[in-house]
């Protein structure tokens, strides 16, 4: 049976196969090699693994608070059911792979190809200057305009900023910056909607349920 959910699924991955030039020559919608043969250099990242076995109780708070404030949670549900994620520790420090200051890179893929990185500052706050490097080098041969989508509901992920030519959206927030193809946006905003819809349903069926049954309930008091 053909879900519109899967009908969704293989019509994300044809339009990940056809990605117009100006998304080709930038860093989302990389194949996972490209990526990770230039951050995974020895002088400068490396995967990233955090063991637990050794976690002190204020390291295991301080994982769970930037846990809780990774900017695609909330939209992280919605992705392809196929996609996954891989994590990198890329160095601040030129020519040298500082384990302190640097940045924790999250990258999701589908179809082998990026369609969502998300940058997190560590050691030092994030400052407009990288802000700024970070979405040139994802600009390919577009330009990048200030705009505002809050995300959310069935308004997908949220972003901030938006390449000219519509390919990629980006939403910083605090020490992170989200950068992401917005064909990714518009499928999670397909299936926050089909969400929706189905809550409603879900809703009605029970009112009518209640409906019937309170009579029988309320029998004697």
């Amino acid at each position: 049976m053909i879900t519109p959910q899967s009908l969704l699924r293989c019509l994300f991955v044809l339009m990940l196969g056809s990605l117009p030039l100006a998304s080709l020559s930038a860093r989302v919608g990389e194949a996972q090699d490209v990526i990770e043969r230039r951050l995974l250099q020895p002088s400068l990242g490396r995967h990233f693994f955090q063991s637990k076995e050794k976690e002190t109780p204020q390291m295991e708070k301080a994982r769970l608070k930037e846990q809780s404030e990774q900017p695609f949670n909330e939209a992280r549900k919605f992705f392809p059911a196929d996609s996954r994620a891989a994590v990198y520790w890329k160095s601040a420090v030129a020519k040298q792979l500082s384990n302190e200051n640097g940045w924790k890179v999250y990258v999701f893929y589908a179809a082998g190809r990026s369609m969502l990185e998300a940058y997190n500052r560590v050691g030092e706050d994030l400052s407009e200057f990288e802000v700024r490097a970070l979405l040139a080098a994802n600009q390919g041969v577009s330009s990048w305009r200030k705009t505002s989508s809050a995300g959310g509901g069935v308004n997908g992920i949220g972003y901030d900023f938006e390449l000219e030519d519509g390919s990629m959206r980006a939403k910083q927030k605090g020490n992170w910056l989200m950068i992401f193809s917005a064909r990714l946006d518009e499928y999670v905003i397909a299936l926050q909607i089909i969400a929706k819809e189905e809550e409603a349903k879900e809703a009605a069926l029970k009112k009518i349920e209640q409906q019937k049954t309170a009579p029988v309930s309320v029998i004697g008091l």
